[in-house]
């Protein structure tokens, strides 16, 4: 089995079986997502006490790309800080922007897989709707983490 194969298999994982996908009572915040194009639409809610993310949960419907990512983020994030959070927007930002999506700095082994996706310009708004949830969040609950 191959890397990419190996890949997509996770990502049809997360999809099938997603993690932190859920009720949204209680959370602090509440960042949206929604690309009209293809339909994805995210709400990624921030469960927090003063600078730690307790749980980081999402809710709402998309493509199996939109969904893999979002339970995949979710995961990643749960137990770090705001800051860490922040830092890691950035560099999902920066490895599925708009330029050569080069990875500039190393992500945690569990968001890998989602390097399957960058061969498909089309698909990166799929990917990124729940990043940029995220950072819309992690703005209102601490307005130093400005929105990319």
């Amino acid at each position: 089995m191959t890397t990419h194969q190996l890949y997509k298999d996770v990502l049809l994982d997360h999809y099938r079986h997603p993690r932190n996908k859920g009720n949204l009572d209680g959370a602090r915040v509440v960042g949206r997502g929604s690309n009209p194009r293809c339909g994805d639409e995210i709400e990624v809610g921030l469960f927090s006490h003063g600078n730690m993310l307790d749980r980081v949960q999402f809710r709402g419907r998309g493509c199996s790309i939109c969904i893999a990512a979002a339970s995949m983020m979710s995961e990643a994030l749960s137990g770090r800080s705001k800051t860490e959070a922040a830092q890691l927007s950035v560099v999902m930002h920066r490895w599925f922007g708009n330029g050569n999506g080069a990875k500039v700095e190393p992500t945690p082994p569990a968001l890998e897989a989602l390097s399957a996706v960058r061969e498909y310009p089309a698909r990166r708004k799929c990917v990124m709707l729940c990043w940029e949830a995220l950072s819309e969040a992690l703005f209102a609950l601490d307005q130093t983490l400005r929105p990319l």
